[in-house]
């Protein structure tokens, strides 16, 4: 439980520190568009509105997740965090990607000289800081990597939605500053406005693909995502080392949130054990899987023969 708390207390602060910067970006980004014209600092200010749209859902979603149990939702509110990521996810395909892809088409349709070039680029740069700053914080939090093969590792084998929608939100918004100072410079260099416009849709297309990612992330999570198989396989083995247990055919687990795991194992027990002595073995069982893995909320046993269990996996074709 206080491991719980802790990684509550730790994602909070990701979303807060992301939500401050976001908020503080998104002031600077309009005020440089209305300076200058510049539809694609208008899309970047749209961007970090929705940015922090999405972490007001997230911070709502991460206290939510963490409601006890009722009579009613007897596994607890885990998925609350899920549902709020998926949300946010379509916060940034809808709104962001959309709106910014309307500026571009009518930058690109009616082009409108950009203005004050020095203005866009101080507060491009002073974004760009923030955005490193606050991905930078993220990743060492909760990833805790350093290279991008490990950035890449954590994506794939989270659950962790609020903090993937963070980390992937600050990676997009990089990206998406970057756009606009490359189309804002073309745009006056080469005196082709069009060029900001077409920065913009550069950004609509980042912002789609992020939020299809975290949608598609935040789905499978919602409709009963397993744990991870690294963490399957050491629950086995622990479950497989108590005195009794003769084999350990399977397991099913589902994923209630980032901290809380549902796990029902088969298990094949010595044939001579009398029924009080596999309910102590699976008291045993249930304390030790428990001790080393304090995520798993929910925990059931099945006993099964090996010949039954795989009778049955055959039938469902896994």
């Amino acid at each position: 439980m206080r491991q719980s708390r802790m990684a509550l207390r730790s994602r909070g602060v990701i979303v807060a520190v992301a939500l401050a910067g976001d908020i503080l970006i998104a002031l600077m980004k309009f005020g440089a568009a209305y300076a200058t014209g510049s539809s694609a600092m208008s899309a970047e200010g749209i961007h970090s509105v929705m940015d922090a749209a999405t972490e007001v859902a997230l911070l709502y979603g991460i206290v939510a997740a963490h409601r006890p149990a009722t009579a009613l939702h007897q596994l607890g509110f885990g998925r609350e965090i899920f549902f709020w990521g998926f949300v946010a996810a379509l916060l940034i395909f809808a709104a962001g990607s959309g709106s910014a892809l309307h500026d571009g088409v009518s930058q690109i349709m009616n082009p409108q000289p950009i203005r004050d070039i020095k203005i866009s680029y101080c507060v491009l740069f002073v974004a760009f800081l923030v955005e490193l700053a606050c991905t930078a914080y993220a990743l060492n939090r909760v990833a805790g990597v350093k290279t991008w093969s490990g950035v890449v590792r954590f994506v794939r084998a989270t659950r962790d939605t609020a903090s993937l929608t963070i980390l992937l939100g600050g990676l997009a918004g990089v990206m998406g500053l970057i756009l606009a100072a490359t189309g804002i410079g073309l745009g006056v260099i080469l005196d082709q406005p069009s060029f900001d416009g077409f920065a913009s849709i550069g950004i609509a297309v980042i912002l789609a693909l992020t939020a299809s990612f975290l949608a598609a992330q935040g789905k499978s999570l919602l409709i009963g995502k397993s744990a991870s198989a690294a963490k399957v396989n050491a629950i086995k083995e622990v479950a497989a080392a108590i005195v009794g247990v003769r084999s350990i055919n399977g397991a099913v687990t589902v994923q209630l949130s980032p901290d809380q795991i549902l796990v029902a194992l088969s298990v094949a027990f010595a044939p001579e054990l009398l029924t009080s002595e596999i309910e102590n073995i699976v008291a045993a069982i249930d304390v030790a899987i428990k001790a080393d893995h304090p995520e798993i909320t929910t925990f059931l046993v099945k006993p099964q023969s090996r010949q039954l269990y795989a009778k049955l996996s055959a039938s469902r074709g896994w």
